[in-house]
């Protein structure tokens, strides 16, 4: 019994350092990959910049020592690692300066006219009280004197008339049977008289004077 406890002690301390060797053996591994990743990185920074410089002195009209750009060799397959762990924030930059303002554009055409608004009439309003009655008007100055009318036509002898003499007697009178518009003549009757009369149905026959 006594040899059996030993055993599984010995297995579980093998184990221990076996997964201890495993961990060291995987971060080895990690630090390695994250190494090369960064030398990639380096060599790749500084092949551009190389080619830049290169460039730059053959705009110059010389020959770079380092070669025409494109003279290195093609880039080896680049074996991407396990992602490291997040570093940490930087700092913020400083603002950028603004850039020139760019050119105005043309003008763009002018839209199509709207439809117009549909909309319900509104409801009248009161109607509003009188107003005071204004101030009378000065009077406006006379007006020139018109000019003096034609003298008219005589006229035509009226149908019948009457009269009232100075004792205060009222006489009808009309045309008598065979009138002349040229010469006229008329019967004229009492109406009436201040006082009855013996004579009332007399009839005198007249000439209206024109």
């Amino acid at each position: 019994m006594r040899r059996h406890k030993n055993t599984g002690a010995e297995r579980r301390r093998s184990d221990l350092l076996f997964g201890l060797g495993a961990a060291v053996a995987l971060a080895a591994f990690g630090l390695l990959v994250v190494m090369l990743q960064g030398l990639s990185h380096d060599l790749r920074t500084a092949n551009e910049a190389r080619d830049a410089l290169a460039q730059q002195v053959e705009q110059l009209g010389e020959s770079p020592v380092a070669g025409p750009p494109g003279s290195r060799g093609q880039p080896g397959d680049s074996v991407v690692g396990p992602a490291g762990l997040k570093g940490d924030r930087g700092d913020k930059g400083e603002p950028g300066v603004p850039g020139p303002t760019g050119p105005t554009g043309p003008v763009g055409p002018s839209g199509s006219p709207g439809i117009d608004g549909v909309g319900t009439p509104g409801t009248p309003g009161p109607s509003g009280a009188p107003g005071a009655d204004g101030a009378k008007g000065d009077p406006g100055p006379a007006g020139p004197p018109g000019a003096d009318g034609k003298n008219g036509s005589d006229g035509a002898p009226p149908a019948a008339w009457t009269y009232t003499d100075s004792a205060g007697a009222t006489y009808q009178c009309s045309r008598v049977d065979d009138f002349d518009p040229s010469s006229p003549r008329y019967r004229c009757t009492l109406t009436s008289a201040p006082t009855p009369t013996s004579d009332s149905s007399t009839a005198a026959v007249l000439r209206r004077p024109r």
